[in-house]
């Protein structure tokens, strides 16, 4: 479930496409985002395993996590002066550090490191893909339109708000 929720939340906030912030007016759940996940695990169970499915959500999520522990302690130091609602004791953003580098970098020194590495480029082909669809930073002609057409339909065929 929080595959859902990030996929929604991103959309929520502007950081997905739209259509992924669709949310049900009879149920209230985020349906798309719940059908998306659905349909990305159902693809990547029948082309693999489950054990494949879950090393490479594993592998594609710690780098993140890596980077806000980082970022925890960076801004403990650089901006000790911020309020903090709650202040998390050092060890545990380091102790998450040090586990996700594990997590993230073992995977390549097993006999499958070619694959650790497609999902390296596939993560960082999000990049682009952001820029692209959701940022439109190209001012592709014709792509907001195509993308809030997407959202309409959908919201329509599946009784979203």
């Amino acid at each position: 479930s929080s595959g859902i929720n990030a996929e929604y939340g991103g959309a929520v906030e502007g950081l997905l496409p739209q259509v992924l912030g669709l949310v049900s007016t009879r149920f209230k759940t985020p349906i798309v985002s719940i059908l998306y996940v659905a349909l990305t695990t159902v693809v990547f169970v029948l082309i693999g395993n489950i054990d494949a499915l879950i090393d490479s959500a594993s592998f594609t999520m710690f780098p993140f996590i890596v980077l806000c522990c980082t970022g925890v302690i960076v801004m403990r130091y650089t901006h000790p002066e911020l309020p903090r609602p709650y202040r998390v004791p050092l060890i545990f953003p380091v102790l998450m550090t040090l586990f996700g580098l594990f997590v993230f970098i073992s995977p390549f020194t097993g006999d499958n490191w070619g694959i650790s590495l497609l999902w390296v480029g596939l993560t960082l082909l999000g990049f682009p893909i952001y820029y692209v669809l959701v940022k439109d930073v190209f001012k592709i002609p014709g792509l907001a339109w195509a993308m809030k057409k997407l959202r309409d339909v959908t919201a329509d065929a599946l009784g979203c708000e």
